[in-house]
């Protein structure tokens, strides 16, 4: 009588045992609910309807995005098609006048496409082509030259590349306050892609021209990507 007793226990745990093996995901997603039900049972600011249309829209994501190389075509104010690119780095000599990315002629770049810091921020344009790199000019070289809009009345200037951009050709009838943005108007790039903001303001009495500093938008000491705009213009 014991010896059958001991069977059937026997039994009866290889059965639960095996059920648990076959069924630990159902097992698993049903005891995590219940953990988050009864948390949220005591957090009054908890929605238990709120977190289960994040968890759909998470689920969502992760099916339908992109992996992979295919993750980095991405599309730019719903206008433009841009691959995400890395940044080489020659730290700590890099002055950000000039920047290699690793996307080339094999990922169908070419000279002049516009470069962007993030969707709706530019940074520069691709000036030379190879294989698998590029590299790309900045609004921090020098030699930067382009047609810009200013604040509210987007009255015109030329921004002037470097270190420490400028606004220059300002006519001094233009107003200005401190903080307005700073837009894109060269036919070489999207336009109103923003550029910075004013920082401070130069005018002398005599002078025929205003001048302006600008803060760029972002800090690009620990910039690691960019987007490269593929279908522009």
């Amino acid at each position: 009588m014991k010896s059958f007793r001991l069977i059937v226990l026997t039994a009866a745990f290889l059965v639960m045992a095996l059920s648990v093996f076959i069924f630990r995901g159902a097992l698993a997603h049903f005891f995590g609910n219940l953990r988050i039900s009864f948390s949220g049972a005591a957090d009054g600011n908890f929605s238990y309807e709120n977190y289960q249309s994040l968890k759909t829209q998470n689920e969502f994501l992760t099916q339908n995005c992109p992996t992979g190389e295919n993750s980095r075509q991405l599309v730019v104010a719903g206008k433009y098609h841009a691959k995400e690119a890395r940044i080489f780095s020659d730290y700590p000599f890099n002055n950000y006048s000039a920047v290699l990315i690793d996307l080339g002629s094999d990922d169908g770049m070419k000279a002049g496409m516009p470069v962007l810091v993030s969707e709706g921020v530019l940074l520069g344009k691709v000036t030379g082509v190879k294989r698998t790199q590029s590299e790309v000019e900045t609004i921090f070289d020098p030699s930067w030259r382009s047609a810009v809009a200013f604040g509210e009345a987007r009255s015109k200037a030329l921004l002037v590349g470097g270190p420490a951009p400028y606004l220059d050709l300002i006519p001094k009838t233009a107003f200005s306050n401190i903080g307005d943005p700073v837009f894109n108007l060269a036919k070489d790039f999207p336009i109103n892609l923003l550029l910075g903001k004013i920082i401070s303001w130069e005018a002398g009495e005599n002078d025929v021209w205003a001048r302006a500093k600008v803060e760029p938008p972002a800090s690009f000491e620990n910039l690691g990507k960019v987007l490269v705009v593929t279908d522009f213009p």
